[in-house]
């Protein structure tokens, strides 16, 4: 659902609009992305300010009951199985 909001948003291909959504929710594993992902043609920092917070917002609006933080989990296991992405730390309470 979230890649088909952002894709038509954007004027995007599906596959175009699940590598934003990808980029948004990735943190790499040893931050691989901050070193090595632009090689990779995976330039998680090229998402622009406008494409962040538009992913944020359908995040936000299809998994309403989850953080952010959660959901982005949540989000990579199913785009990027087998690469998991680093959990939150939860605040003590």
């Amino acid at each position: 659902m979230i890649i088909g909001r952002v894709s038509e948003r954007q004027g995007v291909s599906w596959t175009e609009g699940r590598t934003m959504v990808h980029k948004y929710v990735c943190e790499g594993k040893c931050d691989w992305y901050r070193t090595r992902s632009g090689k990779a043609g995976f330039d998680r920092l090229g998402l622009t300010r406008e494409q962040k917070k538009l992913i944020d917002e359908k995040v936000n609006e299809v998994m309403k009951d989850l953080a952010v933080d959660e959901a982005k989990v949540a989000i990579h296991e199913i785009l990027c199985p087998g690469h998991p992405r680093p959990r939150p730390k939860r605040s003590p309470k």
